[in-house]
Formats: structure tokens, sequence, C-alpha cells
């Protein structure tokens, strides 16, 4: 086990312990925009990473079986799962004065990706918080914090700074799966599905291709718009953008 995988699971398990009980006894935190049924009206720029069919299946497995106890609770459509490699600025209603200097945050995201190659996630087990439930993901090597931490200097660079990471830094590499929008019906029935999946292999994926779009908090299906592909190579740098 390498280092990475191993601070991760440290990680991991420490977000596990400490919402666990939480979720049993029904003490979860409700999103209020996903309860009122509202259309979130905030976006940004993601730069993602999207699982491919078997893994989306492997993941919908276990949504089906959350859903089959309790339905009103929010799971992600295959088509909504994600890997972040970073928001290039967090969701907000005001966001037409970061989506004005788009050329700009384009311009850092290729510089980035100069020299970046494809690189494989695991994706073993669940964990979760008293808002929200996640896969595990687990790199094979470095590749992912790299791009992310030159991708956050070429932002500096163009002063696109302002709204990074306002919430935190990302450094893992997961898919949340579920938001809670409801209180739950039968928590600890809930719980013990989710622990049956705490060390479930959900399969793997290599990241060949980064999507670049705008989206809403959530990158729900409605709000998501493809502004580029980029394709990585296993050998080489990317080979060039392509507009969506």
């Amino acid at each position: 086990m390498n280092s990475t995988h191993e601070w991760l699971q440290e990680r991991y398990t420490g977000l596990w312990n400490g919402a666990i009980d939480e979720v049993r006894e029904g003490r979860v935190t409700i999103d209020p925009l996903l309860a009122s049924r509202e259309p979130d009206r905030r976006r940004c720029i993601t730069l993602l990473a999207r699982p491919a069919a078997d893994l989306q299946r492997s993941v919908t497995e276990f949504l089906n079986e959350l859903r089959a106890l309790d339905p009103e609770q929010y799971y992600y459509d295959p088509s909504e799962l994600h890997v972040t490699v970073l928001s290039l600025f967090t969701a907000t209603l005001d966001h037409e004065r970061y989506l004005a200097r788009y050329a700009e945050y384009l311009a850092a995201v290729k510089a980035a990706l100069v020299g970046r190659s494809a690189w494989t996630l695991a994706f073993t087990g669940v964990t979760l918080t008293r808002e929200a439930i996640m896969i595990q993901g687990f790199p094979n090597s470095t590749a992912l914090n790299e791009l992310r931490e030159v991708l956050r200097k070429e932002l500096r660079t163009r002063g696109l700074t302002e709204g990074l990471d306002s919430r935190y830094i990302l450094q893992t590499a997961h898919m949340t799966v579920v938001r809670f929008r409801t209180p739950l019906r039968d928590s600890a029935a809930y719980a013990g599905v989710v622990e049956q999946y705490r060390d479930r292999s959900f399969g793997r994926m290599e990241v060949r291709e980064l999507n670049l779009v705008e989206n809403d908090w959530y990158l729900s299906r409605a709000s998501v718009k493809l502004l580029e592909r980029f394709q990585l190579s296993s050998n080489s740098a990317p080979q060039g953008s392509q507009p969506a």
C-alpha cells in the first residue's frame, strides 16, 4: 500500500468514524435546497472525470438498495457520477463575472494538462458524512494531486483564485452518490445497508479523458453544460482539447 493510499484511507476512515453513529441514529444534515425541490441556480466551472458504464452499474446497484429503503433522498443518476479534479471557482449565484473570464480559465487548464498522462482509480468501500454518502476512490499514483497543484498554480498565475477552494482544499478522489434531503425513514436499516458496502469493491477506471463543464453545486444532469474534452494518453501529453 503506497503512502497516498494510506493517507486517503485514514481520511475516509476519519469521515466514517465521525458520522456513522450520527446517521444510524437519524441525525443527518438536510440540504435545504434539495429539500425545497427548487432548481439550483448556482453555477461554476469544474474539471472532472466520468466513470465508465461498468463502474456506473456497480454504484447504481448500491444506490438501488438504498432507494428501496428510502426513495426520498437525493440519489445521483448514473450520468451524474463523477470525480472532481478541481472546481475552478465554487458554485455561486454571482457566476457571470467568473464565466466572463472563461477563456482565461481554459488557458489555465490547457497549461496544467501539458505533459500529463492517464492514471487509474480504484473504488473500494464507502464513507459518509452527516450530509452525504461517498464511494472511496484511490489513485494508483500521485498524478491526480499533482495535476490539482499545477492547476492551482496556473490559476494563481492568471489572477483567477477568487472563489477557488472556498469550501476546502480538495485532496480525495471520491464520488459523492447520495445527499440527504429529508429525515431518514428508518435510519438504523439505512445505515445497515451502507455498512454492508463499507469495504465492497466497486471496480476501477482508467482516467483517459477529462471534461471541463459548467455546472450547479450538485452537477445535476439538467444543469451540466460540456465545454471541452481533453483526451489523455498513457504515454504522452494530452491530445489537445476538443470543444464540445
